[in-house]
Parts: structure tokens; sequence; C-alpha cells
């Protein structure tokens, strides 16, 4: 064993003393956790590192005998698949910290930032559990300088506070940072000897801590800090990892929610704002800011999609262009509709990007607004990850519909009658000509005689079945010639619905992303997670027919009556929702993807 990893084994704990036998049963195997969409993903290497004439090739400490960084990005090279991935062209310092901390990582652009929001963002950010990091860059030269005030380019500086001070030139608003090299302080105004200070009193001297006590920390006033520096990155902490991190209990944590959701085409990948028909059809998410408060609340929104660490990997999918839009609603406003999108211009959109996460910073009144995540264009399927934080008390939940049917239509046509074209009833007709009992082709050669009034095209066979399991009690496989009007009525009443809908010239066809509202005229509303369902099983090619609305309207009455109909002492243990019921016999996987899928609250 080399004299380098002993010496690393026993600085880790695992010497001698450990264990007596360890270097017949030593392996050396370290274990790195990285964030990854939404979990920590756990990353094995050992400790060989790669050298050139007994020199590391890569990343090295300062003390000869330290090789945690080393390991540490020999971990994070394996999880993008190779030391290239890491530090060409395509990597990011906001990538990296999003990695390692799992905060969500926002950068601003200095030089043409709006103050006043860069000041906001700092006043948001400094007292609660976000880490901040702010760095110089030149144009014309990537080299790392030191300027003529004491700064360093290409240099990461932490902003660790922020203060108001009141002197003989009236109130200066003051940033605290920290060289993590112990050296290269600002020798501007308001640095440790600069003249500014004598104009304070000796209790806010104390305060602010002039002399600080850690090497490579100092003050500079928030012009010079807006002035000088090109970039600001900010991590935001989530309470989870607020909990676990005792450097970060000294800071108030945000208050975060979190949703697994997914684009799916045809039904809730709708698109962005250049798509008015379909992107209030995007999944929607209702900030509740209680108007109670006299506060204005700072939000964190971020979308992320799934991604794949290893370009290389199988199976990798190329990045949409992702981004999001918040609409300010009325109180009474339950959901966007397309109505609602066409008239009214949202509060925010963000630039959509080409990139696995986009995050926006607000300052949001009290009030209602609606969060929709979305792909630039329509029927893009990913999955993303949807993040808000706040820092006043909030109100978040999903847009989601109860499962019920509002207009019962067999019920208000119980005791209508069909009357044929020569004035005659047409169950008296039927009533002579056919038994009391119909089978399924006895029902569809009735229904292909008179089709034109109550339907957009011919009964199938298959539709006919449907239409048997809705009248038939007794799963007899036959339906009572007496159900026929009532039957006929409702056809009639979905075909009115469906008209609303129409696509185009052809009577027979919508878009699947239509069967929302169309459910809506036809007296029902459903989850998210059913329609989600109705769309997978009934529309192919994001195209619903007249015939498949129909037969998702039969399974939502026929969920609906059996779920009812369920004895009074068996409900009470039954674990079955109605959700579960309608949703029954979909496909294995459909369900598995369902139900992964969940939205948290975290304080």
């Amino acid at each position: 064993m080399s004299r380098n990893r002993r010496m690393l084994i026993d600085d880790c704990g695992f010497g001698p003393s450990a264990s007596p036998i360890w270097e017949e049963i030593w392996c050396f195997i370290l274990r790195f956790r990285f964030w990854y969409f939404g979990e920590w993903k756990e990353v094995l290497v050992d400790d060989k590192l790669p050298t050139y004439r007994g020199r590391l090739v890569y990343m090295r400490s300062a003390n000869p005998t330290e090789f945690w960084a080393a390991l540490l990005e020999k971990a994070y090279a394996k999880l993008y698949g190779c030391y290239e991935n890491i530090s060409g062209p395509g990597c990011s310092t906001t990538r990296a910290l999003q990695d390692l901390t799992g905060g969500i990582v926002q950068s601003f652009g200095l030089s043409n930032q709006d103050r006043f929001l860069t000041y906001q963002v700092l006043n948001s950010a400094v007292p609660r559990s976000s880490l901040l990091i702010s760095t110089i860059t030149l144009k014309e030269n990537k080299r790392q300088l030191r300027l003529r005030n004491g700064l360093m380019t290409q240099h990461a500086y932490s902003v660790t506070g922020l203060a108001r001070v009141r002197g003989p030139l009236g109130d200066t608003p003051l940033v605290r940072l920290r060289n993590p090299w112990g050296e290269g302080e600002w020798t501007g105004p308001w640095s440790e000897r600069s003249w500014e200070w004598d104009g304070l009193s000796g209790r806010d001297k104390e305060l602010l801590s002039v002399r600080v006590r850690n090497d490579g920390e100092f003050w500079m006033s928030f012009e010079d800090f807006a002035r000088h520096f090109t970039q600001l990155d900010i991590v935001h902490v989530s309470p989870d990892d607020w909990m676990t991190e005792p450097a970060l209990h000294s800071k108030q944590p945000w208050r975060a929610v979190l949703a697994r959701r997914r684009w799916r085409s045809g039904y809730n990948a709708g698109g962005g704002p250049g798509h008015p028909e379909t992107t209030a059809m995007n999944p929607q998410f209702h900030i509740g800011i209680p108007r109670t408060s006299g506060n204005k609340c700072h939000v964190v929104v971020s979308v992320v999609q799934q991604y794949e660490t290893d370009p290389e990997a199988k199976g990798a999918r190329p990045l949409f262009a992702i981004g999001f839009a918040v609409y300010e609603v009325p109180h009474s406003t339950s959901r966007l509709t397309p109505q609602f999108v066409a008239q009214q211009q949202p509060l925010d959109v963000t630039n959509h990007s080409v990139a696995r996460e986009v995050v926006t910073f607000f300052t949001l009144p009290p009030g209602d607004y609606i969060v929709v995540p979305q792909t630039n264009v329509p029927n893009c399927d990913a999955k993303f990850l949807l993040r808000i934080l706040t820092d006043e008390q909030s109100n978040i939940w999903e847009v989601n519909d109860d499962n019920m049917v509002f207009k019962n239509i067999s019920a208000e046509f119980l005791e209508d009658t069909v009357i044929l074209p020569d004035g005659k009833p047409l169950l008296t007709k039927l009533m002579v000509k056919y038994p009391p009992e119909l089978d399924v082709i006895q029902l569809q050669k009735i229904l292909r005689a008179h089709w034109k009034a109550y339907l957009a095209e011919k009964p199938s066979l298959e539709l006919c079945k449907s239409l048997i399991m809705l009248r038939d009690v007794n799963i007899s496989g036959r339906i009572n010639v007496m159900d026929i009007p009532v039957l006929m009525h409702m056809l009639q009443f979905w075909k009115i619905a469906f008209q609303k809908f129409e696509k185009g010239v052809n009577p027979t066809k919508t878009s699947s992303y239509n069967l929302r509202p169309l459910l809506w005229e036809a007296g029902s509303t459903v989850s998210n997670k059913v329609l989600e369902c109705l769309v997978l099983r009934f529309a192919k090619s994001r195209i619903l027919t007249s015939e498949c609305f129909i037969m998702a309207m039969v399974r939502l009455h026929l969920a609906h009556e059996r779920y009812h109909s369920l004895d009074t002492k068996m409900s009470k243990g039954n674990p079955l929702s109605l959700e579960e019921i309608t949703t029954n016999n979909q496909s294995t996987e459909l369900l598995k993807n369902v139900n992964k899928s969940f939205f948290t609250f975290r304080y």
C-alpha cells in the first residue's frame, strides 16, 4: 500500500485503530452523493487518481497530503461520463453548484441588471438559506488578474452580509464579501482602512465588525459592488438541506413546494403563450398570497426538465426549450382557460431556453397567481420538476378538478319520448318489432336506422357494446327496449356537446386537448389523473373521434354508478376511491407512472 493511500486512510479514521486487520481486508471505496433531478444519486469510486510524472493531472490541493478534492472530482467525472465532460464548453458553475447542493441556482448578469432588482434579490437571499457567489469577468481577458482595487477577476467571492449605515453622506447600503483564499481584499471605499468608517459611531462600527476576524472578509458599498462585479450566482437551499446543515441554522429557511409532473402529448403538453389554443392545457399551480398580509412575498420559481448527465448514455434524449408563465388571476378563478389566456396577458413569461433548468425571482404583492410550466412548442413529452420557494406564508396547490357528474341526463330525459318523422313514437314501433330484451346486434340495427339524429357517424359494434353496459344492470349482455329513448336522448346531448369542438370541416373529430372543456359541456368534470387516462385510452395521435368520446362518457358514467351503488357498510372499508375505479383496467405502466407523481409541501 502506497504512503499516500495509507495517509488518506488514516485521515479518514479507518487506520489500524479502527480495525486490527485493516491491511488484509481493506477495499478502499468512496461514496459520493450528487443531486440529480430531485434525488440524491450515489456514485462509488476507488482511490486511484490519474497522475503524470508523479503529479495529479486534474484538481489538487495546496497540501500534498489532501486528496478529497481530487476524489470528489473523480466521482463527478464518473457521473458525467468522463473528465472531459466536466471541463468542456458545456459545463458551468451553476450546474456544478446544483449538483453539489441540490439547491435552486439562479444567475444574474449584473452589467445590465436593474440595480433596484439586484438589491431586492440580495435583501431577500442574504438572511435566508441561500449561498451567494459573485465574480468579475472581463471580456477582453480570460486570465485571472488582480485589479488595482484589490479584487481578482475570474474568482469567486461569497456574499456574507448586507447592511445599511447612516454617515455624513447619508444612507449607504453595504455588502459584505469574503475571498475564500483569505487574501485579495477590496481597497476602495468602505474597505478596512478607508476614511468612510470615521463618520460612524462606535456602536455602528462594532455591529458591523469593521475589523472582521475572518481573513479575506471585507465591506464595500452596494453601488461599487454592482459596478465592479459582473455575475451573481445564488443557490437557494431547500428546507430539507437546511435542516441537515448546521452552518445554515443561523439563517431563515425558505418555504418550499415541490411537484414531479410530466408533459404528455395530446394531454397537457400545450406549449407556450404563442399557442393560445392549447397553452391553458399545461399543468397549472396556484399561488395564493393572503390579502391580510401587508408584506410583499419574495418567490423563486424553478422548472427542471429531466436530463442525462452522460450525453453518450443509451437512450439519451435532447433537451426541449422550457419555461413558464405566471398569470395574475381573480380570486374566484379556479383554472386558466383558452378564453382567459387569449384575453389576458401573463404577468411574466420566462425566455424559453434549451436548458435543464429555468429560474426566475419575483416580488409579488398579496393576491392570486397561477404558474404554468410549459415547453416552447406543444406536444413535447418530458418529465419535469417544479419547485417554488417563498419567504412569506402562502398557499400553493396544483389546479385540479373533482370527479363528478353534475348533469344526470338519463334522469332528466326519463319521461321523454322519441317521435319519428311520421309522428309515431319510436318506442311503440320498437315494441312491436323487437323483443323486450335487445342484444348488441339488435341495438346496432336500431341505432343505424336513426343514427343521423343522434350520432355523428354510424355506430360500430364496439360502441353498441359500451352502450349496453351503460344500461345493463344485471350484466346480461342485453338492454331493455324501454331504455332506447333515454339512450337516444343521451347520445343526442353528447352529440351537441361534441359539435362545439369539431375540428374544421370534419364533424367526427376534435383535438384531444379539447377533452376537458368537452366533458364540461357534457356535464362532467374529472381530475387530472382521470383525464390523462381517458386521453391515453380513447385518443389516437392527439385526435378524439365522436365515437371515442361517447365511449369515454360511458366509462365515466359507469364508474360513478358503480362507486355510488356500493353498499354503505362496504364503502366505509373500501380502499378504492372513485378516481381509482374510473382509471382501472388501464395499462400497468400508465398506473405506475401516474402513481409515482406526487405533490409535497416542505416547511
